[in-house]
């Protein structure tokens, strides 16, 4: 299946200075989901600047900070956080535990997991939030089927190792003042921005598709086995058999799933379950209808083993993505 473009970008780069939390808060609720903000200690005063960009899915920014604090989100946001620092200290305390960012240590955050994020020492840092559709997105065109199991990104890297100086490096280049303010009139290169930010994260940050995205790219998939994948794609409300697209494709089941194996990397049944899954993720985010009737209607008959596949291929439960788009 080849890889599609990514959407024309819409793209917004500014610079900012906040004097105040509420500032900081007001900033942060308009992007990504409402705050509450609480300083460490009640007399310490607070001050942010910085530059920040977004380009569609994709949010980044380069900030120094004066004060401590804790950011309480009070809606979680369905995203992956890099943070590359060059002062002071951000601590994600996430579901897991906690684990902090230094000048020494960059950090990859789940959005989704994320409880607080503690400010300490004067900090210094510019950072990447990729939303997950985005990378799944993404993942899906490289290797030319759909994902099935969501990337995890290891959570921390070495600042001096050559992965995080590039993407630092990247970061702090788009947002300069000659080259951040250019990008508000250049959507084809926003596009690029786009791609090279989440094409330079998905193959320098180690994640659970990094040794697959390192092969050599796959020979092109045979005629029997793309004409499965149509048809799958195609009448994706169908629950053929194995044998029953065996047939429509004109071989035998075994070569039929020798091919998914070596052309997709996974057996029929995944694929069919993620595409089903890929059109109840679009039926969510824009049908009034219940996640059961949902469900049911791209042949998940058990919601809750429908909410377990959800929750390994995106992150959320299904219900966790309908609180946010209200």
């Amino acid at each position: 299946m080849p890889g599609r473009a990514l959407a024309r970008s819409v793209q917004t780069v500014v610079d900012f200075e906040l004097q105040d939390a509420d500032g900081l808060a007001q900033l942060i609720s308009q992007r990504f989901s409402p705050v509450r903000i609480e300083p460490v200690r009640a007399d310490d005063r607070f001050n942010m600047s910085g530059t920040y960009g977004r380009v569609a899915g994709i949010d980044f920014s380069r900030s120094r900070v004066r004060g401590e604090f804790k950011v309480f989100p009070k809606r979680l946001h369905d995203g992956v956080f890099f943070i590359f620092p060059t002062a002071g200290s951000l601590v994600f305390h996430q579901s897991s535990g906690s684990f902090a960012s230094s000048p020494t240590v960059a950090v990859a955050a789940e959005g989704t997991a994320s409880r607080s994020v503690e400010f300490l020492g004067d900090s210094a840092f510019c950072g990447v939030v990729i939303e997950r559709p985005l990378l799944a997105a993404r993942l899906s065109a490289l290797l030319g089927h759909p994902v099935v199991e969501k990337p995890v990104f290891q959570p921390d890297m070495d600042m001096a190792s050559s992965s995080a100086r590039a993407l630092s490096s990247l970061v702090i280049c788009i947002t300069s003042p000659e080259f951040g303010p250019q990008l508000n009139q250049a959507s084809l290169t926003a596009e690029r921005i786009r791609e090279v930010l989440v094409d330079l994260v998905l193959e320098s940050w180690p994640n659970n598709y990094s040794e697959i995205l390192r092969r050599p790219p796959p020979m092109i998939a045979p005629q029997h086995v793309k004409l499965a994948m149509d048809f799958i794609h195609d009448h994706a409300q169908l629950l053929p058999s194995g044998t029953e697209l065996a047939a429509l494709s004109g071989v035998s089941l075994r070569a039929l799933q020798m091919g998914f194996r070596r052309f997709a990397g996974i057996s029929i049944g995944a694929y069919q379950r993620q595409v089903r899954l890929e059109r109840a993720r679009a039926d969510l985010l824009t049908d009034p209808a219940s996640v059961e009737e949902i469900a049911l209607r791209w042949g998940f008959t058990n919601a809750g083993r429908f909410s377990r596949y959800f929750k390994a291929a995106y992150g959320v439960f299904p219900t966790e993505l309908i609180r946010r788009k209200l």
